[in-house]
């Protein structure tokens, strides 16, 4: 039975606490908010010793791991107490809003031998396990172009703040960052170009990237947390490729036979002369896998899939993006 502090009681804690609690190898045993009103509802939702300050969590002797789900600019303090405590360390992403923060946070969990994992929950999906493949199969052809657009407008306002969150190029596409690198290898270059659409934004909230991979493939992305509320922006996700184009989803006339909607997800590859085949997986809950995943390693002491290196090097890709928006040029990773 692996004992649970959360350090952050907000949106993505409940999230995965509502999960954890599905977990008979876990249990949460005390939180923490700096809002006090947070953090006693969240134990009164999932249990545990309620804290408004979580160097007192750290002190209960009962914790083994900690999940930091603070905003971003606030992760470093709470992983670096948390490993001096000797406790485990599953960190939502990104790392930290610094480089040299995240460098701190991975020497601190080391040097105290304990797990650091952070939340990079597509490595434990079949959707984007299924694409990985695929494209590594060489389905579409070598090099190729994933393509990526979206929009929207996040519910707090800190994350459209380059001191606190980032931006979309931080904080919502360091996802991105973390499967491409799995897919496509080290980043040779990227080019970006930053704006604000938003007055109310502190920074940066929309962009154009290119990154640029030593396979020769590629990455675009377009993504805006800048955009009116409320108002639609179209979302692209695909992979185009010198073989033909994979798409998300279904896009045939017809479904493969015993393809169940409601337990499985697709993709459509589209080739020369109109060939199409589909590629089928399972579809399941990723934060459960992870969960599942993470609690298991941290039981047995040991290190899970995803490191403090992995949560470094898209850290590393962000800070370049950033750095070619604000200037509009090529910077070389």
């Amino acid at each position: 039975m692996l004992k649970v502090g959360f350090i952050g009681c907000g949106g993505i804690a409940r999230h995965h606490a509502t999960r954890m609690a599905k977990l008979k190898n876990a249990r949460i045993v005390a939180v923490s908010d700096v809002v006090e009103a947070a953090a006693q509802g969240f134990a009164k939702d999932f249990g545990g010793t309620a804290y408004t300050d979580y160097r007192k969590l750290l002190k209960q002797d009962d914790v083994d791991a900690v999940w930091v789900c603070t905003p971003t600019f606030q992760h470093a303090a709470p992983v670096i107490a948390a490993s001096k405590a000797g406790k485990h360390v599953f960190c939502e992403k990104p790392m930290a809003l610094q480089l040299a923060d995240a460098e701190k946070m991975a020497a601190a969990c080391a040097k105290a031998k304990v797990g650091l994992t952070l939340g990079f929950v597509r490595r434990f999906d079949t959707q984007w396990g299924t694409l990985k493949k695929v494209i590594q199969s060489g389905a579409v052809g070598r090099p190729v172009i994933w393509r990526f657009a979206a929009g929207g407008r996040p519910a707090n306002p800190w994350f459209r703040d380059v001191n606190k969150g980032g931006g979309p190029l931080m904080d919502g596409a360091i996802h991105n960052y973390d499967f491409m690198l799995q897919i496509f290898g080290p980043v040779s270059s990227v080019q970006a170009s930053s704006l604000q659409f938003d007055r109310t934004s502190v920074g940066a909230d929309t962009a154009s990237v290119i990154v640029n991979f030593k396979s020769g493939d590629q990455h675009t992305l377009i993504w805006s947390w800048g955009v009116a509320a409320g108002a639609p922006v179209a979302f692209l996700n695909d992979v185009i490729g010198p073989k033909g184009a994979l798409q998300f989803g279904i896009h045939t006339a017809e479904a493969p036979k015993g393809f169940d909607p409601q337990k499985q997800g697709a993709f459509t590859l589209k080739t020369a002369q109109g060939k199409e085949r589909v590629y089928t997986y399972r579809q399941q809950d990723m934060f459960v896998e992870q969960l599942k995943h993470v609690v298991g390693a941290f039981e047995r002491g040991e290190q899970p899939l995803v490191t403090a290196a992995d949560g470094l090097q898209s850290l590393k890709v962000a800070a370049a993006i950033l750095k070619a928006g604000t200037s509009r040029s090529t910077v070389k990773v």
